[in-house]
Order: structure tokens, then sequence, then C-alpha cells
């Protein structure tokens, strides 16, 4: 295999490249040229482009020869849905364009998508689905289901598959983080509602998701959810992180006029300063549903996945890793110790 991966420098990207690697396929990263020397990997050979410019994807020799594309990259903080399209889009609808103007076509191009672009469940006992309407409620879920319509526009012409992970969790990500740090700390407050319920996934079994989707010969043309089959409570997340750290932090719930306040400071400081910050008024959009659920059994019927790491499991490698890169500051685990292994199910 001879993959090309966008967002290689990423969270999820950077998981996808170093399990390409260990199955021996070659690499090739179509970056940026701002992209930093400093997080590049010397396994991977790397090329520049301007998404945004569909010549400049179209005439890259990072082509030449490649099998797969797996696009992840994309960005989750912008203040504006044009914004949201430029990070998410448009580098998308360039990407396929120009491998479908290649003369040897490849063996799958793979998007990784969001449940943001799909939206929140209706009930509990409703989860969403692949074949539901989609109903995103903020921008960013919206560009992100323009991407899958650029996506489905070259089913065609090109073998694609399309994979919309719930929440993402695990070593690396910045955006947990922030929660692990609440979660060890005297004090922890909830933003969201402590008892939204979200479909969430280890980033190490979204890894073999999009693997698996990228060689079944039953994944072309196909969407796919891919999630842990338990729903998680941020109340339980929290619980679970400070068991881990062995901490007990009060727990404080965020008014939501107060979290819409806080959203529309965070909206303001982007447009004045250009910067984009996590709380901001899309966030705050994605916190006021209560059911972030999704329904992954076509693929653990089509592909034979299924998500095997237990949470406890999972944040527990999550805050070593945190831990260890000194994310956490001198905190030490004093908590529960591993049971199992990560790879059993749930």
């Amino acid at each position: 295999m001879i993959a090309v991966v966008t967002g290689s420098s990423g969270f999820i990207g950077s998981h996808l490249v170093d399990a390409l690697l260990a199955r021996g396929a070659t690499v090739r990263a179509l970056v940026r040229r701002e992209s930093p020397l400093s997080s590049r990997n010397p396994l991977v050979g790397y090329w520049t482009a301007d998404l945004l410019d569909d010549r400049s994807v179209r005439e890259s020799p990072v082509w030449d020869g490649a099998t797969h594309v797996f696009h992840v990259g994309g960005v989750t903080k912008r203040r504006t849905l044009a914004q949201f399209r430029d990070g998410n889009v448009v580098p998308t609808a360039n990407l396929l364009s120009a491998v479908a103007a290649r003369s040897v076509p490849i063996e799958r191009f793979v998007l990784v998508s969001s449940q943001a672009a799909a939206g929140p469940a209706a009930a509990p006992d409703k989860p969403v689905r692949e074949e539901d309407p989609r109903k995103p409620v903020e921008a960013y879920g919206r560009s992100k289901g323009e991407a899958e319509d650029a996506t489905r526009r070259y089913a065609g012409a090109l073998p694609i598959t399309i994979v919309r992970p719930g929440a993402v969790y695990g070593p690396r990500d910045v955006d947990f983080l922030e929660i692990f740090k609440q979660a060890c700390g005297p004090v922890a407050i909830h933003a969201a509602h402590r008892d939204q319920a979200m479909s969430i996934v280890y980033v190490r079994d979204l890894v073999e998701a999009i693997l698996l989707a990228a060689e079944s010969p039953a994944a072309v043309g196909r969407t796919y959810f891919a999630a842990d089959a338990e729903p998680v409570t941020w109340r339980t997340l929290y619980k679970t992180i400070a068991q881990v750290a062995g901490t007990r932090p009060i727990e404080l719930q965020l008014p939501g006029p107060l979290l819409a306040l806080a959203g529309r400071a965070g909206s303001l400081f982007s447009l004045v300063t250009g910067k984009a910050v996590l709380l901001n008024d899309n966030k705050v959009a994605l916190a006021k549903p209560r059911w972030w659920l999704c329904d992954s059994s076509r693929i653990r019927e089509e592909l034979g996945w299924m998500a095997r790491t237990r949470l406890l499991n999972g944040v527990r490698e999550t805050y070593l890793a945190y831990a260890e890169a000194g994310l956490l500051g001198r905190r030490r685990t004093r908590g529960v110790p591993m049971t199992g292994t990560s790879e059993e199910g749930v």
C-alpha cells in the first residue's frame, strides 16, 4: 500500500500514520507549506501543497503510484461557516479532483468525517443511523456534511468510503486534554450538561475502522458510523478520569446562560484577534442537545468492526500519555490498576 495522508500531524492522522507504518505501508503526507518541520516523522515522505488551490494539489508528485488516500485533515475551531468551508470542504473537493484526474485509479479514497455532520439523536433510544437525514446544529457539522457531499459526487468515478466517528479520545488529543485537566483538579466544571450522553470511540479503535474501510470491497460507496456500542455521559467520563487519577474533584454544572455568554465572548475574541478558540458559539451549540448518539451496527455487520477498548483502559492510557508529556502538571496515577487488556470488548 502506498498511502497519501492529510492531517498526518494531527490527533487522528498521527495515529493512522503509526498504524500504516506498522503494517509496512509506504506513507506520504500531504502537508501545508507552513507545517512545522519538528512534527515530521523520518519514516514518512512529505509533499507540500496549497489545499485551497486545485492546481497545486493536482500537480503534486505525491500522487505518483499512490494506491490509497486517507483524508483526515480539516479544521474544528473556526468562527464562521465560510472559514469552516475553507478548512473542510474546499480541500476535500480539490483532493478528489486531483485523484480523479489520474490515469491510474486508486484503490480507495477514505474521508474521515464526523457525527457532527449528521447531528444529534432525537431520543436516547433512537441513535442516528447512516440513512437518516442530516441535521447538523452548527457550522462545523454543516461543513463536514458538505465535504461528504463533495465526496459522494465522485462515487461513480472513484472507490470512496466515508467514516463518521463519534467523539474521539486518546493520547495526543488537545480537546479532551482540557476535560482531563478539569477532572483531575479540585473543581471540575461541566460546560455541557453532565448527563449529556454521547457515542465515544478510542483513537486506536477508530484507526482500525478506517483501515477496514480502506481495504474491504464491501465498503466501496458506503458511509459508516464508528463508535463504542455503549454511550458515555460527561458525568461518567469525569468520574472515570478522577478514578484513574486518584482525585475527588467537586463537580459544578455551568449554567446554560453563562455558557452561552462564554461562547459569545469566545467568538468575539476570534473576530477581533483572528485566533480560533475552543469555546465559541459553535461549541455552545454542540453542548445543547442531550443525545449525541450514533448507531455503529452497519460497520459491525458489513466489516466486522467493533470498538474493543474499555472506557477505563482507554482513559488510563490517555491519562498516562498526558502525564508523561507533562501536560497535567506533576500529577501521578494513584487510581485503579489496569484490568485486562485494552483489546477486551465492552
